[in-house]
């Protein structure tokens, strides 16, 4: 039988986590010796960065008394825990006198606060390794991937608490000798670009380049050319400005991405380069074209659903690698994402954002990003964008039969949530056909109110209010649907022609699609259905489906 494994020292002290008791103490009998020290350290340490419980209630007292400009004194502090019966949890007024007594004064209380966050940070730093080790041991389901990502997230975040500690604020002086220094080097400099040149001359007179630390968001509908822009900025950067470039493809695939930057170099057709059909005189224009681009330092990262954590990462290694990064591109915005349950997916929409605007001042490089447009646009008869419209599109409740198109069968949206590359059944605005269209991510977008649209045939779909549906003209949201209106419904799905839907079923054409002339249905896929009412019926968790070049 094997041995029974016995520990090495039985007898050796457990380890105490890291603490400085005095520097507690001193910082407590500081502020309640000297009221104006509270500005020294309130950005500086947190209820939290205290270790003993005792100690985390007498700053929980003083940090409410501050924040209400009491005063702050050993009765005053004693007032208010016993007013929360929490005295003689924080030691009683003994204990207060004593932190009062033994601290001659509060002038080093700074350095004493230093102490204290150091040892918090330490202690942050255990919690969170013993933490990642027990995840590995049990990692309930997650792969490495997850696992590697949350290790990651959660050390950044303690860096982060304590990058947040330290003073941001600046002499007036210093920034002024900055921008002097950067004002010069502009006036000395023959052209107007400040920035990182686009190659597109009027954008860059408009913009004078893309400057270090922005966010630039390049937004449009599906198939307008987002990611041809992107490109083209990519490839003046790194190939006739010498500049590192990250291109992060999360719809594309990098084989893609360069056959269009040879198309674009060569100046040949992509159809041409597709099929394979090349002229005698296309192939040196294409070595040139690969000569240039292998040269180049580009880079194209195509692994999807990418989340902010993983990309910071990945800028960071490249920048540590290349000395410097030039330009971040994102394609595209909509198609990362954040682990752990968000409220809504708007919430998750707005973290990648902030991510990356601080990934442009961390970094000190421009970063680009790519965003879709929602159907909202369609609706007006200017088409102006507004931002209003980088909102993504309504959502459905997780009852609605999604027809997939694999398998004929209809699935509630909800047993979708987390598949990926799917098909399903969506309309194509030139043949006004129903067809096959691959779903990249299905996700819940949190819990929001909900309507009921019936038709007069029985139909029926619960839709949050901005949900889009196709009408005789046009696309409208739910909102300013009336009854009486006509809807598009579907006549039948092409994979299984015997099995119509059900009554109880409503058409996604809202969903997925899109159309500019809804008139020519003689050979379509399509009917009409008039709306019988549309009544409100509460907040529901609802869901939606990324089908890139059509929906979201």
């Amino acid at each position: 039988m094997p041995e029974t494994p016995v520990l090495e020292n039985p007898q050796a002290p457990l380890k105490v986590p890291p603490y400085s008791l005095e520097a507690e103490q001193s910082v407590l009998g500081g502020l309640m010796l000297d009221n104006s020290a509270w500005d020294e350290i309130a950005d500086r340490l947190s209820e939290k960065d205290f270790y003993r419980r005792d100690h985390r209630l007498i700053f929980r007292a003083i940090q409410t008394l501050a924040e209400q400009d009491q005063p702050i004194d050993v009765l005053t502090v004693m007032d208010w825990l016993k007013k929360h019966q929490l005295l003689e949890d924080a030691g009683g007024l003994s204990y207060l006198g004593l932190l009062a007594k033994n601290i001659p004064s509060a002038a080093n209380i700074g350095a004493y606060a230093d102490i204290v966050r150091e040892r918090a940070v330490l202690r942050n730093l255990i919690q969170v390794g013993t933490a990642i080790v027990n995840c590995a041991f049990e990692p309930q389901g997650r792969d490495t991937k997850a696992l590697l990502d949350e290790a990651e997230k959660r050390v950044f975040e303690i860096a982060e608490q304590t990058s947040r500690h330290r003073s941001s604020l600046k002499p007036i002086k210093d920034l002024m000798l900055k921008a002097v220094d950067r004002i010069d080097t502009l006036y000395h400099q023959d052209s107007p670009i400040t920035g990182i040149p686009t190659g597109f001359d009027d954008l860059d007179e408009m913009t004078s380049g893309l400057q270090d630390s922005d966010l630039i968001i390049v937004a449009g509908r599906p198939s307008m050319g987002k990611t041809a822009l992107a490109l083209n900025i990519a490839e003046n950067a790194a190939i006739k400005h010498k500049l590192p470039v990250v291109m992060f493809s999360m719809e594309m695939p990098g084989e893609q991405l360069a056959m269009r930057l040879l198309a674009s170099l060569s100046h040949i057709d992509q159809h041409k380069m597709r099929t394979g059909k090349l002229d005698d005189e296309d192939w040196p224009r294409l070595t040139s074209a690969s000569t240039l681009l292998s040269e180049a330092t580009l880079f194209v990262d195509d692994t999807p659903a990418l989340t902010p954590t993983e990309l910071r990462a990945r800028c960071r290694r490249l920048k540590r690698e290349q000395g410097r990064l030039g330009l971040v591109i994102v394609d595209y915005l909509q198609l990362m994402q954040v682990h752990g349950n968000k409220e809504s997916r708007a919430v998750e929409i707005s973290e990648i954002s902030r991510s990356l605007k601080a990934l442009a001042k961390e970094l000190e490089v421009p970063v680009m990003a790519l965003s879709q447009l929602n159907r909202s646009l369609e609706q007006r008869p200017d088409k102006r964008p507004r931002m209003s419209d980088l909102r993504e599109s309504g959502c459905l409740t997780g009852d609605t039969m999604i027809p997939v198109a694999d398998h004929g069968l209809r699935v509630p949206l909800r047993d979708l949530i987390g598949q990926a590359g799917f098909r399903v059944w969506a309309l194509d605005p030139s043949t006004m056909r129903l067809c096959p269209a691959e779903v990249s991510r299905a996700f819940r977008t949190g819990m929001k109110p909900v309507y009921r649209l019936r038709t007069r045939s029985g139909r029926c779909i619960k839709a949050t209010a901005n949900h889009p549906f196709l009408t005789v003209k046009g696309w409208k949201r739910l909102d300013a649907l009336q009854p009486g209106e006509q809807v598009a419904v579907p006549r039948k799905i092409p994979s299984n022609p015997k099995s119509e839907l059900s009554e109880t079923e409503l058409a996604l054409l809202g969903h997925l699609g899109t159309l500019d002339d809804p008139k020519p249905l003689a050979t379509s896929d399509i009917d009409w259905d008039a709306i019988q009412s549309i009544e409100y019926v509460g907040e529901e968790e609802v869901f939606d489906l990324t089908v890139p070049g059509l929906h979201n």
